[in-house]
C-alpha cells in the first residue's frame, strides 16, 4: 500500500459527507472514525485496520453516510480508478461482484433509512 497517498484527519472532522461524489476509498491505518447519518446522529464505529468508502468501487458512486474522524485518524487513501484497477489485477470477476453487492447494500440501506 504504499503508492497511496496518506491523510490525517482530526478527531470530529468530517471525511466524507451523505450524498457526495464517492471518489475514494479509506484504509484506516490509526484510529477510528464512525457512521453519522443525515440527521447527525452516529450509529456506527469503523476501528482501526479496516475500510470504509467502498461506495468508491461503484461508477457514479454516492456516499449513503456521513463519515466523520471519531479520533485523530490516519488513512491510505485510493482513488477510486486505483481501486478498481487493483480489484481486476487480481480478477476482472472481483469488480462485478463488488458491485452487485455493493448495490445490494445501497438498496437495503435506501429501504431501511427511507422508513
Amino acid at each position: 500500500m504504499s503508492d497511496f497517498k496518506t491523510e490525517t484527519f482530526e478527531a470530529g472532522q468530517f471525511i466524507c459527507k451523505v450524498g457526495d461524489q464517492a471518489t475514494h476509498l479509506y484504509f484506516l491505518q490509526q484510529g477510528s472514525v464512525e457512521l453519522v447519518s443525515a440527521s447527525g446522529d452516529a450509529f456506527a464505529v469503523i476501528p482501526e485496520g479496516q475500510s470504509f468508502g467502498e461506495a468508491a468501487i461503484l461508477k457514479g458512486g454516492i456516499r449513503a453516510a456521513s463519515i466523520r474522524a471519531k479520533t485523530d485518524a490516519v488513512c491510505k487513501v485510493i482513488g477510486n480508478d486505483q481501486a478498481r484497477e487493483l480489484l481486476i489485477s487480481y480478477s476482472p470477476l472481483l469488480v462485478v461482484i463488488m458491485e452487485g453487492l455493493l448495490l445490494q447494500q445501497a438498496m437495503a440501506n435506501a429501504i431501511k433509512y427511507s422508513k
